[in-house]
C-alpha cells in the first residue's frame, strides 16, 4: 500500500495558486473572468471549481495523485474524438480547465426533456474505443492504468488480499478462483484488441449542450478488453429504468453497442465474448477502487473500502 498523502486541495494556499493559474490561462485565451473561483465539490479523489466568464462557464478540476493521468488522457481523447469528449482549454500537471458541456443527461431524463438516446450513445462510445485501439501504447505512456487481461490475472490474488484481507474466509475462497481468472484472461486476450475503457460511462457523466452529447470524467479509465467497460453503463441503465439486467431492453442496448464491433468477429462470437468481458469488468472496477484508495489516509479507506469489495 502506498504512503497516505493529503489531498492537494487541503494544502495551505492551494486555492490561491489555482486562481492565479486559471486567471493566467484565461487571459492567454482572451477570456475575461467575471468573478473568483467557486469551489463546488471536493472528494478524496478530486476537487472541482466553477469559473464564471464572459464566454460562459468554465470548469477547473484537479484529481488525486493516484488519478494524475486524467488531464493528459482527456487531451488525448479530445484530440481524437473532439465531438464526443470534453473541450479542454488548458492543463498543467494534474490541473485541467474545460468549457462547460451543458446539462447532465441524468437531469435531462429526470426533467423529461429532449435527450440523446442510449441507442445512439453506445455505438459512439464503441467507435471511440475502436478508433483508439491503435493508440494503446501511447495511452499507457500517459500512465493510464493497464488492465489488460494478463495484467489483471497476474494481479488477482494480491487484489483479493488487499481488498478483503488475506485471512478473511471470503479471500481464501476467491483465491481458489485464480486459475479460472487466468483462463478467462487467456480467452479474452485472443479476442478483440485492447483499448481504452471508460469505467464510469453512465448518465451522470454524459452532458448535453445544444444537442451535442459529451462523455466527461476521464479519471476512471484504463486500457483493457473493450467489453470490460460496460459494467457500470448497463447496470446504471437497468437500475434507473427498473429493467431486468438480462431483460429484452438491456439486451437490445447491448446489441447496439456490439454492432460497431462486427467487422472484428461474427455476432454470435461477439455476444459470447461480451459475457466474458462483462464479467472481467467487475475485476477492473475492484482494481479501480483499489487504485483510488491506495494513497488515501486510513479514515478514507475505511469509509470507501467497501466500494472495491462489492465487486
Amino acid at each position: 500500500m502506498e504512503v497516505a498523502r493529503p489531498a492537494p486541495w487541503a494544502e495551505p494556499g492551494w486555492l490561491a495558486r489555482v486562481e492565479s493559474w486559471v486567471r493566467a490561462e484565461l487571459d492567454r485565451l482572451g477570456i475575461r473572468q467575471r468573478r473568483g473561483l467557486e469551489l463546488v465539490r471536493t472528494r478524496p479523489w478530486a476537487a472541482i471549481a466553477r469559473v464564471s466568464t464572459t464566454s460562459g462557464t468554465v470548469w477547473f478540476k484537479e484529481s488525486a495523485p493516484s488519478l494524475s493521468f486524467e488531464p493528459a488522457v482527456t487531451v488525448a481523447v479530445s484530440r481524437a474524438f473532439p465531438d464526443f469528449t470534453p473541450l479542454v482549454l488548458a492543463t498543467h500537471g494534474t490541473w485541467m480547465l474545460t468549457r462547460d458541456a451543458g446539462i447532465q443527461l441524468r437531469d435531462l431524463y429526470r426533467r423529461r426533456l429532449a435527450a440523446p438516446s442510449w441507442d445512439d450513445l453506445l455505438p459512439r462510445y464503441a467507435e471511440l474505443q475502436i478508433g483508439l485501439a491503435a493508440n494503446v501504447e501511447k495511452l499507457l505512456l500517459l500512465r493510464v492504468p493497464d488492465k489488460r487481461p494478463a495484467v489483471v490475472a497476474s494481479a488477482y490474488t494480491g487484489l483479493v488480499d488487499r481488498v478483503l484481507g488475506p485471512d478473511a474466509p471470503a479471500a481464501r475462497q476467491l483465491r481458489r478462483l485464480a486459475p479460472a481468472v487466468a483462463s478467462l484472461a487467456d480467452v479474452l486476450a485472443k479476442g478483440l484488441p485492447s483499448t481504452i475503457i471508460h469505467e464510469e460511462a453512465h448518465e451522470a457523466n454524459i452532458f448535453v449542450r445544444r444537442g451535442r452529447a459529451r462523455l466527461l470524467d476521464w479519471a476512471e479509465v484504463s486500457v483493457s478488453h473493450p467489453f470490460a467497460g460496460m459494467v457500470n453503463t448497463l447496470r446504471d441503465i437497468a437500475y434507473r429504468r427498473r429493467l431486468r439486467p438480462n431483460g429484452r431492453e438491456v439486451l437490445r442496448l447491448r446489441s447496439a453497442y456490439v454492432e460497431p464491433w462486427t467487422p472484428f468477429a461474427p455476432r454470435a462470437e461477439l455476444n459470447a465474448m461480451f459475457d466474458r468481458g462483462y464479467l472481467f469488468g467487475t475485476l477492473c472496477r475492484a482494481m479501480a477502487w483499489d487504485q483510488i484508495l491506495a494513497d488515501q489516509p486510513p479514515e478514507v479507506r475505511a469509509e470507501y473500502g467497501r466500494n472495491a469489495a462489492v465487486w
